[in-house]
């Protein structure tokens, strides 16, 4: 539950809504106290009101999607002018050895797609395939500029995570998932986020309040829920819509 104050109600159900990052619909709201206009100066109060996020289910595995509003305009702008060519796969999506070895071909195109697209980032950088199993791909990249190419909290790379696994639905591959590394970032970032849960944990169960983080990408938000699924006193769910979703740690 969260407390808001505006100069009318509808000012600070706005402010709620906004601070939030939700839709109304997407809100239980209770006003509190009206504002009153007052004489002379006297009596002026705002209006209150309280805003709980209505709870969605924890995160889901999840899919690829084309909304260019989540990738980031550098990456994506070295990405429109990248000249590499898109080829669509038809057929049946089943692991058959022709569509392994189709798969296969995509990754080397996606490869040499992202390759030219850190280039136009001005990045020097060389890349590695790593192919765990018929469903998730690893490409690595090392450089001495790994700053660039993750970028403030990650931003570059998982944009370029992003238009990875939509360059990969264009060929028809739909089956795959692709991870972007350099430097050992995703192992780190996985610690950190781990260590977020348990801070957030304890600080909620002091204070008995929920606590709001930043919005991250549902890969990540996903860690979150993972590592706080069996806590005794917490319990998490995501608010608001992409690429502001958050994870919410509140009181069981």
């Amino acid at each position: 539950m969260n407390t808001f104050t505006g100069k009318t109600v509808e000012d600070a159900i706005q402010k709620a809504l906004n601070t939030l990052a939700i839709d109304k619909n997407q809100a239980k709201i209770k006003v509190v106290q009206t504002e009153k206009k007052g004489f002379l100066g006297f009596g002026k109060r705002d209006a209150i009101v309280e805003v709980t996020p209505i709870q969605e289910p924890n995160e889901q595995v999840p899919k690829s999607s084309s909304n260019d509003d989540d990738i980031n305009t550098k990456a994506s702008n070295a990405a429109k002018s990248a000249s590499v060519e898109f080829s669509r796969s038809k057929g049946d999506e089943s692991e058959t050895p022709k569509n392994a070895e189709e798969t296969k071909q995509a990754i080397e195109q996606l490869r040499a797609y992202l390759d030219a697209i850190v280039i136009q980032l001005s990045i020097h950088a060389t890349s590695e395939v790593i192919i765990k199993n018929s469903k998730f791909v690893k490409i690595n990249f090392d450089t001495k500029e790994e700053g660039l190419l993750i970028g403030k909290h990650g931003l570059t790379i998982n944009a370029l995570q992003t238009l990875a696994e939509i360059y990969l639905n264009r060929l028809g591959i739909y089956h795959v998932t692709v991870e972007l590394d350099t430097a050992n970032y995703r192992q780190r970032r996985l610690d950190i986020l781990e260590k977020l849960a348990e801070k957030t944990a304890r600080d909620v169960v002091a204070e008995g309040k929920p606590v709001y983080l930043d919005p991250m990408p549902s890969f990540e938000r996903k860690k979150i829920h993972k590592t706080l699924e069996h806590h005794q006193y917490v319990r998490t769910y995501s608010a608001g819509r992409e690429p502001y979703r958050a994870v919410v740690v509140v009181p069981k």
